[in-house]
């Protein structure tokens, strides 16, 4: 398509199918790791997962019996975010946000509910540990009534 033109490759297409095939068979190896995402995720401008913490996510979610519900998880992690006062999301805080969006489907609260139920609930381990500051102290500080 592009042979003869001023963005020809030089790429003789003859060689390319072998390393398709090569890297559809390393595809299935691997197979049984898959994560089920197959594409792209336009939302994440939304919920402000990042990529790796997507797929653990997504993992996380089907050993939870919450794979039905991952459309909400999705929309809990933002909320979850705000409740620990927008933090930076990287390892291991990504996780820690994760697992309190996972809590708030699982127990069907959102935000306001978890800030107005703060000192009764059972949060996660991740999240307990966060808020002792055992994984370092957010830019903004804690949250209240956190």
């Amino acid at each position: 398509m592009l042979a003869g033109t001023d963005a020809d490759t030089g790429i003789d297409k003859s060689l390319v199918g072998g390393l398709n095939t090569y890297w559809e068979n390393v595809r299935n190896v691997y197979l049984p790791f898959e994560s089920g995402q197959l594409s792209g995720s336009s939302d994440v401008y939304e919920h402000e997962i990042p990529g790796g913490q997507y797929t653990n996510l997504l993992f996380q979610s089907r050993q939870l019996g919450l794979t039905d519900k991952w459309p909400e998880i999705k929309r809990k992690y933002a909320e979850a975010n705000m409740v620990l006062g927008d933090i930076p999301k990287v390892t291991p805080s990504s996780k820690v946000v994760g697992d309190l969006a996972q809590f708030m489907v699982a127990q069907n609260l959102n935000q306001q509910q978890v800030e107005d139920q703060a000192e009764s609930l059972a949060f996660p381990e991740s999240v307990v540990q966060f808020l002792r500051g055992e994984i370092g102290i957010p830019p903004g500080g804690f949250p209240e009534p956190l």
